[in-house]
């Protein structure tokens, strides 16, 4: 008798396990149903996106200029390009640094190139260091002047005067000619 009170439990909870196991693939929904569900309905309830066509940029925030100091030829991810360190000196809000930094410059069929590098800057007393990443997209003309435009993302654990530059964002166009004179100027990008 015993031997019933510990069967009928567990034969009504393997049968629960195996209704449950037949039903649920029918009740899950893929998660990417849900997610394209959700944008679907996002985008009939929210249907003004705020534009705004006459964005102004104001006074720039960042100017440098840098010349190049070595350039060499490299295969970047199965693509040509070339590396190209560069060094100079400029001013980000008001702050006057040197910095040096390198660029790597991959070269697309389109004759545009994709540039990624990054940078350190030094105050110009030599007591405040921070660093910046970059990445842009340019093109050179006829006369072998690169123009790119793109972003810096500005880093330093400085807590003195360059403090106000950590996380800072800044949207910039580069212009560098044939002899490797390169100026940038760049606007911050408020979050």
């Amino acid at each position: 008798m015993n031997n019933h009170k510990i069967i009928l439990p567990s034969i009504a909870v393997v049968t629960m396990f195996v209704v449950w196991s037949l039903l649920l693939p029918s009740l899950v929904v893929p998660s990417s149903t849900i997610t394209q569900k959700a944008m679907a309905e996002n985008a009939t309830t929210n249907t003004t996106i705020p534009t705004n066509t006459n964005i102004t940029l104001g006074n720039p925030i960042f100017t440098e200029h840098d010349k190049t100091t070595s350039r060499q030829g490299a295969v970047i991810n199965g693509s040509q390009g070339f590396k190209a360190s560069f060094a100079g000196s400029g001013m980000i809000k008001g702050i006057h640094f040197t910095d040096t930094g390198t660029a790597l410059i991959v070269l697309r069929p389109n004759g545009y190139s994709d540039i990624l590098g990054k940078a350190v800057i030094t105050t110009i007393d030599g007591s405040e260091k921070g660093s910046y990443t970059f990445n842009s997209i340019g093109h050179a003309d006829v006369n072998g002047t690169i123009r790119d435009n793109g972003a810096l993302f500005f880093h330093t654990n400085s807590t003195g005067k360059l403090a106000i530059v950590n996380n800072l964002v800044v949207i910039f166009k580069d212009q560098i000619d044939k002899a490797g004179n390169g100026m940038t100027v760049g606007w911050e990008w408020l979050r």
